[in-house]
């Protein structure tokens, strides 16, 4: 639980990068509504900067 709790800003940032690229991708499959993805990616973001990415 250690492990996990120390790397939790490198998971939060490994998952808005992946809604970032799915969002992209998404939107150039032709999806017309993608921006619920990139919303979870700055949310997922800010989480990780408001804990203290080293």
């Amino acid at each position: 639980m250690k492990a996990f709790l120390e790397n939790l800003t490198a998971l939060f940032l490994a998952l808005a990068f992946g809604a970032a690229v799915f969002g992209t991708l998404a939107r150039l499959v032709g999806a017309r509504r993608t921006w619920p993805f990139f919303v979870l990616a700055f949310l997922l973001l800010l989480l990780a900067l408001l804990s203290r990415v080293e």
